[in-house]
């Protein structure tokens, strides 16, 4: 009766070895062929890759400031910021005054820049020479784009280079950055963003 019923279980093992070989088509006790890889057909076509908006430079001279000495100042075609990059005492100040946002800076924690600030603060964006970018506060040097009636206008999709200092104007606002610290910021009505 044992015997019965093993040899019923190797019967039953065996046809399933037999089975699966075939199901497989590998054949018990043998190694499986590589499979080529699958390759792209002749006739399909790659995906074209994003296009990259081109910024074309706009002539420094047309940009010069006229009663703040040496430097460039303009304004977005909304007229919203009025941007400078001017030299103040030994190193540049450059950055971008707005009047409508709707964002403001942090000023609850004692390391927020415009914590306690006695006069109104972060209506813009600034730095000096290498340093930090930071919130404006009433009573920094005001850019002349700020008063000058005239100030050309830097329109989206060009940008502008002064000491080391470059600024596109683009839809989603304007972006300066200096090359030498790396630091730079973007600003528009709707956001912030400073490195």
């Amino acid at each position: 009766m044992i015997r019965l019923h093993t040899i019923r279980a190797a019967l039953v093992a065996a046809s399933v070895v037999l089975l699966l070989s075939s199901c497989t088509g590998i054949a018990a006790g043998t190694e499986a062929e590589p499979t080529a890889p699958a390759t792209a057909s002749p006739s399909s076509t790659p995906t074209p890759a994003a296009a990259v908006p081109t910024v074309v430079p706009v002539d420094t001279a047309l940009f010069a400031t006229k009663e703040m000495g040496e430097g460039v100042v303009f304004t977005s075609p909304s007229g919203d910021l009025r941007c400078g990059i001017v030299m103040s005492d030994v190193e540049y100040l450059w950055g971008c005054r707005i009047d409508e946002k709707a964002w403001e800076f942090p000023s609850d924690d004692p390391a927020d820049y415009c914590y306690d600030s006695q006069v109104p603060c972060g209506w813009g964006i600034e730095a000096r020479g290498n340093g930090d970018t930071h919130p404006r506060k009433r009573g920094d040097v005001a850019f002349e784009s700020e008063f000058r009636v005239d100030t050309p206008v830097l329109e989206h999709g060009t940008s502008i280079e002064y000491g080391g200092i470059t600024c596109v104007s683009e839809a989603e606002g304007v972006t300066c950055e200096n090359a030498e610290s790396g630091h730079g910021f973007t600003i528009s009505a709707s956001r912030n963003d400073l490195w």
